[in-house]
């Protein structure tokens, strides 16, 4: 009898522990809305130094550099992609360097956490060309954060030093050189900014610049405000920027004397800019509309000058309006976006454009104004290691800045540089497309062209006795990036990075000049010894064409790197 009852215990027994077994192992999936993040189509509006290492997909601007100094940084490592295929332990410095044909190459970054409430970033880096077209970079900063329950107090301070001897094209196709120039900065900023995920997130920083050459010393103080209210599905806030820049300018006084007369007058602009927002969140569907009021305030301002094309006192609303959706899957994505800019008529921003121009003109800077720039995408991803993103867009610059003419003048030993600057406005429509593609981590492949088409009225100021084509100075009709990367094996990487770009006008006081296509080819490779330990190659402009950045002005021609990178 006993025997007859313990079997079906048994049984039972087994199932109730089948039971639990199955209810350990269940697999739970938790899902929450997916946050959209809109991503503008348009073209990148920088192209990479010759000097920088990791070289990036961007395109052509005036200078072959970024002069303004931006503190904080992301550490570069190989100019080809890491390799995936053998996991690669985190460490916390780098040390790098590099010698080639006439240029040299020296990195170095130190990153130190200490028990996840401090860290601390030491970097600096050098990189320099040598010949008849000299010219080096250097660079050097720290970032300190700390952090507390919901908020990160951070501060940071670099300094930052240019310095050339550069060759200049003549009329004539002869040579000219500029006696050697230096330009400086440096820049501190301190602040606080939430970083729990709480309804209310805000930033207030404020921070100094000190902008120096030759001619002229600038002194900015640039302070941000930035305040945000969430609400499941809803947003609001704003974002407020006050800029203010000191700077001497030197002013002509009239004299009978053979070498007179400049005197250096101390002169001050600001800027204002806030933009209120309202967003809108559900599920697969996300709405940004704001728009941008800014101000731009000069006390020494002519009254036949003026800082907006709307009016004297120089403010200029723009707009900032998202949208953005995607299907469940995120197989097809469409965007637009009507974003409007206003600049802030400072040296910081200017050197953005040509770090030649130097402060001695008559004329002054004008501000940079887009009433408004449309643009409406869409984003298919028809396998998962395929993404294509078309777009097109309108643009209208109702007013901006563009320099006239590069004049030799007799001095010696130094060659004097002038720029003028007129004003232009144009309309912009564009279409273009962009493609990634990878296999497995193998190979990955990143494509990227526009092309434009330009309206442009008749200067706003014309510079006299100059001829004027119905297009848009400095601006290419077309311009493409194109960069693959392969991971041959655990060891071994090589890249090919390309830029292209169609033909450009100059305004010169002797009428317009075309400038040629631009072509920038670039190779390289990689093989790492051990995670310690990496040595690199790399090729630029391999076809020697010298293009010119602008009017005047020659790239380096073709030039190699070969250095060795050591992770500590």
């Amino acid at each position: 009898m006993k025997t007859k009852w313990i079997i079906p215990c048994l049984l039972m027994a087994m199932g109730v522990y089948a039971q639990q077994d199955t209810t350990l192992n269940r697999v739970v999936t938790v899902e929450r809305d997916f946050q959209p993040v809109i991503q503008s189509a348009g073209k990148i509006n920088q192209r990479p130094t010759i000097l920088q290492h990791d070289l990036q997909l961007n395109p052509v601007i005036y200078s072959t550099y970024s002069a303004p100094l931006s503190v904080g940084h992301n550490v570069s490592l190989l100019q080809a992609s890491e390799t995936k295929f053998t996991p690669q332990m985190p460490l916390n410095g780098i040390l790098e360097g590099g010698l080639g044909y006439r240029n040299t190459h020296f990195l170095f970054d130190y990153q130190i956490h200490q028990k996840k409430k401090h860290s601390l970033n030491l970097y600096a880096n050098h990189d320099a060309y040598w010949g008849h077209d000299a010219q080096a970079h250097s660079k050097i900063g720290v970032d300190y954060t700390r952090h507390f329950s919901g908020l990160d107090f951070y501060a940071n301070m670099a300094g930052e030093m240019a310095w050339w001897d550069y060759a200049v094209l003549t009329e004539d196709d002869s040579t000219v050189y500029i006696d050697n120039s230096i330009l400086w900065n440096v820049a501190a900023n301190i602040g606080v900014k939430s970083t729990a995920k709480q309804p209310i997130q805000y930033r207030i920083q404020t921070g100094y610049i000190a902008l120096g050459q030759m001619y002229y010393l600038d002194h900015i103080v640039k302070s941000h405000l930035d305040f945000k209210w969430t609400n499941n599905t809803h947003a609001a806030g704003f974002n407020a920027m006050v800029k203010n820049n000191f700077y001497y300018e030197s002013v002509y006084i009239p004299s009978d004397e053979p070498f007179c007369c400049f005197e250096y007058v101390l002169r001050n602009r600001h800027a204002l800019r806030v933009e209120p927002f309202y967003e809108y969140t559900y599920r697969n569907f996300r709405l940004h509309a704001g728009v941008n009021l800014d101000m731009n305030i000069d006390p020494f301002m002519g009254e036949d000058k003026q800082l907006s094309t709307l009016n004297n006192f120089g403010f200029a609303p723009s707009p900032n309006m998202q949208i953005a959706w995607h299907t469940q899957d995120n197989i097809f994505h469409v965007y637009a976006n009507v974003l409007g800019s206003y600049g802030t008529a400072m040296r910081d921003e200017e050197l953005l454009y040509n770090r030649y121009d130097f402060n001695w003109r008559e004329t002054e800077y004008i501000a940079p104004y887009t009433p408004v720039d449309a643009t409406i995408g869409l984003k298919l991803r028809p396998a998962k290691s395929l993404l294509i993103d078309l777009y097109g867009g309108y643009a209208y610059l109702g007013q901006y800045a563009t320099y006239v003419d590069i004049y030799h003048a007799p001095y010696t030993p130094a060659i004097s540089i002038e720029y003028l600057i007129s004003q232009q406005s144009y309309q912009q429509w564009k279409v273009g497309g962009a493609l990634h593609y990878h296999y497995r981590d193998i190979v990955e492949l990143n494509v990227h062209g526009s092309y434009y088409f330009f309206r442009r009225t008749e200067p706003i100021k014309p510079v006299e006795d100059t001829e004027h084509h119905p297009i848009a100075y400095d601006r290419p009709d077309w311009d493409l990036t194109a960069r693959l990367d392969v991971h041959i094996d655990s060891k071994w990487s090589i890249y090919s990075n390309n830029y292209f770009a169609g033909s450009r006008w100059a305004n010169t006081s002797e009428g317009d000049k075309q400038i040629k296509p631009i072509i920038q080819l670039s190779m390289g490779g990689q093989y790492i010894i051990n995670r310690w330990l990496s040595v690199y190659l790399q090729l630029d402009d391999y076809l020697n064409r010298k293009d010119e950045i602008c009017y005047g002005f020659q790239s380096q021609g073709i030039h190699f790197l070969a250095g060795v990178k050591w992770k500590f």
